[in-house]
């Protein structure tokens, strides 16, 4: 059961049943197969998403090379969390890895589930937090390896 699930995701393990309930009401569980397209670079996105099975890739495009991987996202994670706090288009193009299941909620529902119970905001703020935190150590993880390889050329 999704509501079972969204328990155990960091995002929403501190909410109360009736807030998960709105979320739950408010989202949409989509089916991707493998290969397809989820969100593209630089097109509106406009949804927070929670990976409920399988696996997507967040990739760019580069010249000359195609597309270049980023990371692979998993169950309980989440992306399209830039999107809510600077309402910019997607920076990154997600992919379906693997056949998955995705929940979607709009990021307006998000906006108004917070404006409306203040203690909840709270809680959201800081798991998205550690979420983009954790995020940040990993790109510099990767980047400190990119200029340690890009030495050896």
């Amino acid at each position: 059961m999704i509501q079972d699930f969204l328990r155990t995701v960091e995002l929403f393990g501190d909410l109360e049943d009736d807030e998960l309930a709105h979320v739950l009401m408010v989202g949409m569980v989509k089916r991707y197969r493998a290969g397809n397209v989820i969100l593209t670079e630089g097109a509106s996105g406009g949804h927070l998403h929670v990976i409920h099975q399988g696996s997507v890739r967040l990739s760019k495009h580069v010249p000359g090379a195609g597309e270049e991987a980023l990371t692979i996202l998993g169950p309980g994670e989440i992306f399209g969390e830039t999107e809510f706090f600077d309402g910019l288009a997607p920076s990154a193009h997600v992919i379906a890895h693997t056949d998955c299941d995705v929940l979607a909620i709009p990021h307006a529902e998000v906006r108004s589930l917070m404006l409306s119970r203040p203690a909840l905001t709270g809680k959201i703020l800081w798991a998205l937090g550690r979420t983009v935190a954790r995020r940040v150590r990993e790109n510099h993880r990767q980047m400190a390896s990119l200029f340690a390889i890009s030495r050896d050329f």
